[in-house]
């Protein structure tokens, strides 16, 4: 594979990464913040809704790539299959972390404040490539 084909793919792999990273670290600063004003189960917990979506992010990436190296009808089966496995993880994910003690609220606070920060960054990122 020469050097041109290889680029476009690890530049989109560094974005990718860089979204993960973002998501996970927009919900390390609100819990940052959560730790000095509640206790540190919800810190703990909004941290980790922020990884399980940084997480979720690699692992639709991974099934985007994958999907697109599979020729026809296939490629959707791949996607299918992705979002099955991760639908199944996520729900067993939240299941442990409630048996562990983490606050589910406080959990999905984590998500939904990783989820803005990956918007932010991919609005920032394709602003800046118009």
């Amino acid at each position: 594979m020469s050097d041109i084909q290889q680029q476009p793919s690890t530049a989109w792999q560094k974005q990718l990464f860089g979204i993960a990273r973002i998501q996970i670290f927009s919900a390390l600063i609100v819990a940052v913040f959560t730790v000095f004003w509640l206790d540190g189960v919800m810190a703990i917990s909004i941290l980790s809704g922020g990884i399980l979506v940084g997480l979720n992010s690699v692992l639709l990436a991974r099934s985007v790539v994958n999907s697109s190296r599979v020729e026809g009808v296939d490629g959707r089966g791949v996607l299918y299959r992705s979002a099955t496995i991760r639908f199944f993880l996520l729900i067993l994910v939240l299941i442990g972390a409630s048996q562990i003690g983490v606050h589910l609220l406080a959990m999905a606070a984590g998500m939904f404040t990783a989820y803005v920060g990956g918007y932010i960054y991919i609005v920032r990122i394709t602003s800046h490539n118009c």
